[in-house]
């Protein structure tokens, strides 16, 4: 019997301390994502996986990746980034699947459209008194790149912009010529008697897309919306806009109708990026709307011809409208993250807007800091291109605006994407169009 007790007695207490273990360790993971302790310190390594579409053949994934490494290498032992690669297209739906099943990563870009509902739950960490107590960042970041990401109450919910890159329109210099053209017009007239010009020339003008998220397309059409009073009332603003039943919505798109079913490749229709730009790459076109992140593309001996990148001339929009601005959310992370993941998150913020790795993004990418100017050694790196695009910006710009992604719901700019291909084969008329995205975005406004 003696030995039947202490049997049992001794099962209980390790069943007791077991329990207690376990309470410790709830408590403390509360704990950690409120305090300030770096986990980092006791010498085990954070891992911080988070998904990325800067991958593979994204554009964006020439630097981006690299600079990850660099990161990696800098903090070996310490913090370690791991990148799960997933398509562009997919990324937001996949954000808000993740979301909704309360599995999200400690890293995440959201759309207007997400933010708003992740804000007014809370459910953003308050990134203000990080960037309070790092100057080297604080420093530098755009005040309306601050004001945007700053909530109602104060918290700093996306990481601000210290940089703005402007998104133009790339030219095929010896296609231009043939047509007796020097550079692209810089008014909407003028721009539409230079692709009859190219056309008659035996030029295909425009190197567009109808697939994915029409990505091309929709920048000619964003910057015809700004070369409109009303339009670039409504880009300023940012406020999300849900009908599109308006001649200025209407006209816009009667426009873009015309240069998908005149002024493009057969291949146009159902493209990808990656089919447009290789249209451009092939000589096939003789323009492209992108932003800077491109002109990598155009030296890239798997993408392009050797010596392409000396044919590529940069320029603005007609009007003197370029497009892209310091609004908008980038990098946020999920308020219940533990506080290992979030300091390893904030040395990864701190990295980036260092002076060496914020110059390298500028040259390698284009665009341009406010509060940090470029030191010569980094001017002299520009790409020729990169540095034609700054001068056109820097000469010629009126306005920087808002692309229509930004001002609509991710219904609409879904439905966008979807209905591009029936408005190039004429099965779908502008008003139809425009109409078919105010029914996407009522269902929005319930």
């Amino acid at each position: 019997m003696k030995k039947i007790s202490f049997l049992l007695v001794a099962l209980l207490l390790v069943l007791s301390l077991a329990a207690c273990g376990s309470n410790n360790n709830n408590g403390g993971e509360t704990a950690n994502s409120n305090s300030g302790t770096d986990k980092a310190d006791t010498g085990k390594e954070v891992v911080i996986k988070f998904p990325s579409y800067k991958t593979g053949n994204n554009v964006g994934a020439i630097f981006y990746l690299p600079q990850i490494e660099r990161f990696n290498q800098k903090y070996a032992g310490k913090y370690k980034i791991e990148i799960e690669e997933i398509v562009q297209d997919e990324y937001s739906k996949k954000i808000k699947l993740l979301y909704q099943q309360k599995k999200l990563p400690p890293l995440i870009e959201v759309d207007k459209e997400l933010a708003d509902i992740m804000i007014n739950n809370g459910d953003l960490l308050d990134l203000k008194p990080y960037i309070d107590n790092n100057p080297e960042i604080n420093s530098i970041l755009i005040e309306d790149s601050v004001k945007y990401n700053t909530d109602k109450n104060g918290k700093i919910v996306s990481l601000p912009l210290a940089f703005e890159r402007p998104i133009g329109l790339y030219y095929n210099k010896e296609l231009l010529q043939k047509a007796g053209i020097t550079e692209p017009s810089t008014t909407w007239d003028g721009f539409f008697s230079d692709l009859d010009k190219l056309k008659a020339a035996g030029v295909t003008p425009l190197a567009l897309m109808t697939g994915e998220n029409g990505w091309t397309t929709m920048l000619l059409a964003s910057a015809m919306i700004a070369s409109e009073p009303e339009g670039q009332d409504l880009l300023a603003k940012g406020d999300i806009v849900t009908n599109f039943n308006s001649p200025l919505w209407i006209n816009t798109f009667a426009k873009v109708q015309k240069l998908l079913t005149d002024y493009t490749t057969k291949s146009a229709l159902g493209a990808t990026y990656s089919i447009a730009a290789n249209e451009f790459f092939s000589d096939n076109t003789a323009m492209i709307a992108n932003g800077p992140w491109m002109v990598g593309d155009f030296s890239n001996p798997d993408k392009a011809s050797d010596g392409f990148a000396g044919k590529v001339g940069a320029t603005i929009y007609p009007n003197g409208v370029a497009l892209g601005s310091a609004d908008g959310y980038w990098y946020s992370i999920p308020k219940d993250t533990p506080q290992e993941t979030v300091d390893g998150l904030i040395e990864y913020f701190k990295f980036i807007y260092s002076p060496e790795e914020l110059n390298a993004f500028l040259v390698a990418e284009g665009g341009f800091a406010p509060k940090m100017p470029m030191p010569d050694d980094a001017k002299a790196k520009l790409d020729p291109i990169l540095r034609q695009l700054n001068d056109e910006v820097g000469s010629k710009m009126k306005t920087l605006n808002r692309l229509i992604y930004d001002i609509v719901p991710q219904s609409v700019a879904d439905l966008f994407a979807k209905n591009l291909p029936l408005l190039a084969t004429n099965d779908m008329t502008p008003e139809q169009f425009c109409k078919a995205m105010t029914d996407a975005a009522e269902k929005f406004k319930k």
